[in-house]
């Protein structure tokens, strides 16, 4: 009988691994969730809400970059392979989230053992390239190097590579007929909408999200500088995080007003605020690897255009399509942004969502999966 694993060490079924799953259903395999029993995010155990799912106990950790974490990581990835191993039956097919990078190298001789399995590793981050310091990457180079080989000595062992963007295929130099890009997703929004009239007088801008050292505040305070020079500005900001005392100081020093809603987790009241603001803010330091993040694709989804410094596939889409402007010399983008504004940002909205029901809607991400699938079982003789 045929039957499919999606392991991911944190919970990343909602917006990654439930692609897979309803792609999988789409070929009648039935797929099983295999997961640890601690959260990344909140730093603490939890109980998965996924039907079927398997949690695995792994050591908790508070820091990010830290030796609990490394062992943490480490003790999941040997579990998973001695889990998979005790199965009665051979799985038809593996979806394996990355990092941890550990996962690779003991998926690569789980592989070895049962090359009859098909394996697909998704790359949804590339660690430890992410990490925001630039002083702390040359300090830590060699034992950054070692944590970047565990996965690029085994990728090779995957019949089929994914990845969250096509930047990171691009510094991996991913053979480009074995892997694919598979942007993030979201599921559509379906609350009640709130028609807003934006002023052409005053920018509303917004903040989603992590407020932590990846956010490059001292640039977004000298676009907000420069914004507010040209017309009064505030600063919506949804999230909290670590630095968000320093990043609400920064931008009212800067002379914007700081509306702070803190965490909103009901989608609508959300899409109330977002709805009433011309651009979101996606601004991070130079030195953080990434070509895509959720922060962008929740923005294009409620039709906001963006303001981003993220390179690669963002990069790309802002030169290619009008759902915003790239933030890299603070006074331009706030002349760009003051006539946008002045003139109505209407068409950039219409196309900000567009642009999200093109590539970024769950049935893109799930269509993409299909096609990968698709080409993995053909390759291994199954029936479709």
């Amino acid at each position: 009988m045929k039957h499919a694993y999606l392991i991911s060490c944190s919970d990343h079924y909602g917006h990654r691994m439930g692609d897979w799953d309803r792609a999988l259903q789409a070929f009648g395999i039935p797929a099983t969730y295999l997961t640890s029993d601690f959260s990344h995010t909140a730093k603490e155990t939890y109980s998965c809400t996924v039907p079927g799912c398997v949690q695995l106990h792994v050591r908790p950790y508070r820091k990010n970059l830290s030796a609990d974490r490394i062992l943490s990581h480490r003790e999941f990835a040997i579990q998973v392979r001695r889990w998979l191993e005790a199965l009665p039956d051979e799985p038809t097919v593996l979806v394996c989230l990355l990092p941890p990078n550990f996962l690779a190298r003991e998926l690569k001789r789980y592989k070895r053992r049962h090359p009859q399995v098909r394996l697909i590793f998704d790359l949804f981050d590339l660690w430890p390239e992410t990490f925001p310091s630039s002083r702390m990457k040359r300090l830590l180079s060699l034992p950054f190097r070692i944590w970047a080989d565990l996965r690029d000595r085994n990728l090779d062992a995957a019949d089929f590579v994914t990845a969250e963007c096509s930047l990171y295929r691009e510094i991996l130099s991913l053979d480009g007929s074995r892997s694919g890009t598979i942007y993030f997703s979201l599921p559509p929004y379906e609350g009640p909408e709130f028609p807003a009239v934006l002023p052409k007088d005053r920018a509303e801008l917004a903040y989603l999200g992590a407020i932590n050292n990846l956010i490059d505040i001292p640039r977004i305070a000298a676009f907000l500088r420069a914004l507010s020079a040209r017309m009064p500005v505030r600063l919506h900001i949804i999230g909290e995080g670590e630095t968000r005392a320093a990043f609400c100081e920064a931008a009212r020093a800067a002379g914007a007003e700081v509306e702070f809603h803190g965490e909103i987790f009901g989608e609508a009241e959300k899409h109330r605020i977002l709805s009433g603001c011309h651009f979101g803010l996606n601004v991070m330091k130079d030195s953080v690897c990434v070509g895509l993040t959720m922060k962008s694709v929740d923005y294009l989804r409620h039709g906001l255009p963006i303001i981003s410094t993220i390179g690669g596939d963002t990069a790309a889409l802002l030169a290619s399509r009008s759902i915003g402007l790239s933030l890299r010399d603070p006074e331009r983008t706030a002349a760009a942004a003051a006539d946008l504004i002045s003139a109505g940002t209407g068409d950039f909205s219409r196309a900000a969502h567009e642009t999200y029901e093109a590539l970024f809607s769950s049935h893109t991400a799930e269509a993409s999966c299909i096609s990968v699938l698709r080409r993995v079982l053909a390759s291994a003789g199954e029936a479709l």
